[in-house]
């Protein structure tokens, strides 16, 4: 079984996804909270960024079913 940390080594969309979504994320709050403006551009990356952190989690969590022949 391999370790987390070799998991993560090998999916960088990971990492790039959690970036996107730390850094765009936490502006659209913020310019929310503090002049109550929606920014489009900051909310759609870090909505990329939670599809970039889900699906290889996704991947990996799915259960491995045989391949047939």
């Amino acid at each position: 079984m391999e370790s987390k940390m070799s998991w993560c080594i090998k999916n960088p969309s990971f990492y790039l996804g959690a970036v996107l979504f730390l850094i765009f994320g936490s502006q659209c709050v913020m310019g929310y909270i503090k002049e109550h403006q929606f920014h489009v551009l900051e909310s759609i990356l870090s909505i990329i960024g939670v599809f970039m952190i889900v699906l290889p989690l996704k991947k990996k969590l799915a259960p491995h079913s045989p391949k047939s022949t």
